[in-house]
């Protein structure tokens, strides 16, 4: 899925309203009496101050950040200034755990500089080849040449604006090599500064634990987004009811909610999610002993929270084609005649490729939603290319979380 800004490549786009810099460099030179060496120096005290101005007027746009998460939407915006008005180049790696607005907040950032730059938000469990993702961003510049990394930098050359390339979940783009996430992340620096990278998982160590050479090149800069605190979950709960004028939740239940939420992984998605179902059961049970909606929801709260957190493991939010090939290796655990190692693995998750209609993934691909199974501890590989399913029938099942998928893939006999 693409989140596009357009720009016609060839039309001239003028200094963005209220950029002070052509009159400020007038102002600088006023002095006719001046030697040229002061002259330039004055230009150059003066167009600072001119990007300094521009800043701070970006930062007085109608954009405010997530609660809880202003210092990372600053960080992120300065260094985009930065290359933005000095043209220098910019990757950009943005780690945390899930539900800790990483995403969110990159959103916010683009809406900050709205005019100034172009952007594209791809979500890297949709790419497979260092070439979709470069007819995505060719597709996102309405551009009509064949894929290429020349036909790419040609055309990024010839924007008037920077292109703020987004790429989430890049972890998914890991191969044995990874040839691919090294090539991303150096763009700016082999093609062209006027495209900035940035890249979102939750992987707190991709860099360099998958990565270590690029700090031998030009290593992204890198953020971390820390689990939200039950205060900061607490407050973000109350200003949601209030908005919604809702009272139908005590504080004890928002306050037990933020601290169970907080102590298990600081989701804020998840403690919504709790606060929702909670108000849900609260109303429905009103509604049913026919009897006011009061304020309460503790041992709600509690019950919610139990079926959100009673098997992490279950609950693993797991892309397609690792989902397909679990849903294919639970399918193959309940044969006793057919031996589960990577080869009839392969050989199965083919076939099933045929009767889901899914796109077959080969070679690096593979290796790498093999290594997503592996890493949650789904799968592991033993010596002889053997393999094991480490979770029982229930926990795949829920992570495979489509009944239909599951029963064409039984109905295989694999």
């Amino acid at each position: 899925m693409v989140h596009t800004r357009r720009s016609l490549l060839s039309s001239k786009v003028s200094s963005p309203p209220g950029t002070p810099l052509r009159g400020a460099v007038s102002r600088s030179t006023s002095a006719r009496e001046s030697t040229s060496t002061a002259r330039q120096e004055k230009k150059t005290v003066t167009l600072r101050k001119a990007r300094s101005t521009n800043y701070s007027r970006a930062q007085g746009t109608a954009v405010k950040p997530l609660h809880g998460r202003e210092r990372e939407f600053s960080t992120i915006c300065n260094w985009i200034e930065k290359t933005v008005c000095d043209g220098q180049p910019l990757s950009l790696y943005i780690s945390g755990s899930p539900g800790t607005g990483k995403t969110a907040t990159i959103r916010l950032v683009l809406e900050h500089f709205d005019r100034r730059i172009l952007s594209s938000i791809v979500n890297c469990a949709s790419v497979h080849t260092q070439n979709e993702l470069t007819k995505i961003i060719l597709g996102t510049l309405e551009s009509s040449a064949k894929p290429s990394l020349s036909a790419l930098s040609r055309i990024l050359e010839e924007l008037q604006k920077p292109l703020i390339l987004v790429l989430d979940e890049i972890d998914l783009l890991a191969t044995k090599t990874n040839s691919f996430l090294y090539t991303a992340f150096q763009w700016p620096y082999t093609l062209t500064s006027k495209l900035i990278v940035i890249g979102i998982a939750n992987s707190i160590d991709l860099t360099e634990r998958l990565l270590p050479k690029l700090k031998l090149g030009h290593a992204p800069q890198t953020l971390v987004f820390t689990p939200y605190s039950k205060e900061e979950i607490a407050e973000i709960i109350k200003d949601k009811m209030s908005a919604e004028a809702d009272d139908g939740m005590d504080a004890k239940a928002v306050e037990l909610c933020s601290r169970k939420v907080a102590a298990m992984s600081g989701d804020l998605r998840a403690a919504l999610h709790v606060i929702k179902h909670t108000r849900q059961v609260v109303y429905s049970t009103a509604v049913n002993l026919n009897e006011p909606a009061t304020p309460r929801g503790c041992r709600e709260v509690l019950g919610v929270l139990n079926g959100v957190y009673s098997s992490p493991l279950a609950r693993a939010r797991l892309p397609l084609q690792p989902r397909l090939i679990l849903a294919v290796a639970l399918a193959m655990s309940f044969n006793k005649k057919s031996s589960l190692d990577l080869n009839s693995l392969t050989n199965a998750y083919s076939r099933a490729c045929d009767v889901v209609k899914v796109p077959r993934l080969e070679g690096d691909d593979f290796a790498a939603a093999m290594q997503i199974l592996e890493s949650q501890s789904f799968l592991m590989e033993c010596p002889g290319r053997k393999l094991v399913l480490k979770v029982d029938t229930d926990t795949a099942r829920s992570a495979i979380a489509d009944t239909g998928m599951i029963a064409q893939i039984s109905a295989l006999n694999l």
